[in-house]
């Protein structure tokens, strides 16, 4: 075995990371060897590498840093996807490639590829690592580990991508690691606010009477506590998206169906100031709504990126949300909050009503899915429709920890992060996936049922045959296209399949059917499908429907009537 490749696993190993998503191959042999023969590591193999590659930025949503370990050539570009995700969405990932020595490159080598910055600027940084020899020593291999695994974790977090040259014959030897100096992890540190900039504040808060609160994506475990205790702090209403990880609790502020609202804003709804927390939100309706308001917009932001799609005239300030926590005792209550809480009701009350003397379809089953949930189980939201009806529709909920994959908003690898969060929280999970979506992944699905479980892994996907969120563009009015072209039509049931494949697979039949299994499969250890069969146009029936709901509701509680 590599002398170098052991030393690196164990140098990593010291330094926490203890998982590693690896998919076997040839040229990463010694890479593997040194993480199979670790007694502290922890192996996930997999039998292709986009789903480990997913993986490893489940475990990395979940606060663990983990290793990608694969092969050279096309193996390598297999990650892009979930680079690209861990990019955009501050998520640590380390990338472990093999690649060939020097002799190889450029000579049409069987499986040889350019490997070198392959991600581009995607990755916080890149190292091409050289064959093992005396003349690179194992101290400079373990500083630039350390620097890797900083950049990793720091306060720009994200992918890095350590690429490793391997010249055959591999040593397959193996030596027990000894003692060795652990290299520290250098600490980035988070920006706080000028006294300038803490004045400029002090005085927006204080001129307001109708602030509005606006959460958005947040990826960092501390940033959502502060922002929950600004919340509780803050007598304003909030736009809570499901991106940011608190959209399944329970908050009477939190503004229903907000998307609709702003379809057509209502004459009371206009704040005086908008304060944004975290990254963007889910819907464009927020950043076109932005683009017609003159009151100011503070937006609050760790992260160095911009978090302005819509180019509105906005106040940026790169610091924890802890520093707004810190100023928030000089705002005043906002005058929109009395509205919010009556308008709450008024919509509640409607769709429910609504809800039940309808058949199947998605919001109900978003909101009975979530309202029996078991304490302690954390929820991983599906892109396309299933957040955008977490984010408007979801009536009732508890206390639930949630993520997504809202960096760059694919549907792809979706089970394959939702199963690496999982085992990083070592919680039951629950998936709520689309039918595309679950199709985009469907090769984990065989990595996965071979797992060994200490919790439930259920996923919940709503079949509509196809995707849903198209019908609510405007292209769905071109009937002669829109189902042979844009609307990805399908007539697959997904149960059969799944029970082929030794999947606990069920197709639900009603309401009170799936009441009774879901308590079941939460018991059972292991993977477990439920799949509910909806119908595309009645769900965009549905959702016009409730539209009119809101405008109703939010008429009634600023007139009485």
């Amino acid at each position: 075995m590599s002398t170098h490749a052991q030393d690196a696993i164990h140098q990593l190993i010291q330094m926490g990371i203890r998982h590693y998503c690896i998919c076997p191959g040839s040229r990463s042999t010694p890479l593997t060897l040194a993480v199979a023969r670790h007694p502290e590591a922890i192996s996930h193999i997999f039998h292709d590498e986009r789903s480990a590659a997913f993986c490893a930025l489940g475990f990395g949503k979940s606060g663990k840093l983990a290793a990608l370990i694969v092969t050279s050539g096309t193996a390598v570009a297999n990650a892009y996807p979930a680079v690209i995700e861990a990019d955009a969405s501050n998520t640590p990932m380390l990338l472990l490639t093999a690649d060939r020595p020097p002799e190889l490159r450029a000579t049409n080598a069987n499986q040889t590829i350019d490997q070198v910055k392959i991600f581009g600027n995607a990755v916080r940084f890149f190292f091409d690592f050289p064959c093992s020899s005396n003349t690179y020593s194992i101290e400079s291999q373990r500083n630039t580990l350390s620097f890797a695994v900083s950049n990793a974790i720091g306060s720009n977090s994200g992918p890095v991508h350590l690429n490793w040259m391997f010249r055959e014959p591999f040593d397959v030897s193996y030596v027990p690691a000894q003692t060795q100096t652990v290299y520290p992890i250098i600490h980035h540190g988070i920006q706080t606010l000028t006294n300038e900039q803490q004045k400029y504040l002090i005085e927006q808060f204080s001129q307001s009477h109708a602030g509005l609160l606006v959460v958005g994506e947040l990826t960092s475990s501390l940033e959502q506590k502060y922002v929950q205790a600004l919340i509780q702090q803050m007598a304003w209403p909030v736009i809570i998206d499901a991106s940011s990880g608190l959209r399944i609790q329970n908050i009477d502020k939190c503004i229903l169906a907000w998307e609709d609202i702003l379809r057509t804003p209502p004459a009371n709804f206009q704040p005086d100031l908008i304060v944004q927390l975290g990254n963007g939100l889910c819907s464009k309706r927020y950043e076109l709504w932005l683009k017609e308001l003159l009151c100011p917009i503070i937006v609050v932001n760790p992260r160095p990126i911009s978090s302005n799609p819509g180019s509105a005239s906005i106040h940026r300030f790169q610091c924890s949300v802890k520093e707004i926590l810190k100023l928030s005792e000089h705002c005043s209550d906002s005058l929109i909050l009395t509205y919010i809480i009556e308008y709450n009701n008024n919509i509640k009350n409607s769709i429910y009503e609504f809800l039940s003397d309808n058949d199947f379809n998605d919001i109900q089953i978003i909101n009975t899915v979530l309202r029996f949930l078991p304490s302690n189980t954390q929820v991983f939201i599906g892109n396309s429709m299933p957040i955008r009806d977490v984010n408007n529709y979801l009536l009732d909920c508890s206390f639930h920890l949630s993520t997504s994959n809202r960096g760059a908003s694919g549907i792809d690898g979706l089970t394959s992060t939702a199963f690496g969060w999982m085992l990083g929280h070592a919680k039951p999970t629950l998936v709520l996936l689309g039918d595309l979506s679950l199709m985009h992944d469907w090769g984990v699905l065989f990595t996965i049922s071979q797992a060994t479980f200490t919790h439930s892994l259920i996923i919940v996907v709503i079949n509509n045959g196809g995707g849903g969120i198209f019908s609510m563009l405007p292209i769905s009015k071109e009937s002669d296209v829109f189902e042979s072209h844009f609307a990805t039509s399908h007539a697959h049931d997904f149960t059969p399949i799944l029970k082929s494949m030794g999947i606990s697979a069920h197709m639900v039949s009603s309401l009170q059917h799936f009441s009774t299994l879901y308590a079941e499969l939460w018991e059972k250890p292991q993977l477990h499908v439920i799949e509910f069969k909806t119908n595309r146009a009645e769900n965009m029936g549905i959702r016009k429907k409730i539209q009119q709901y809101v405008q109703e509701g939010w008429h009634k509680c600023t007139t009485g009537s």
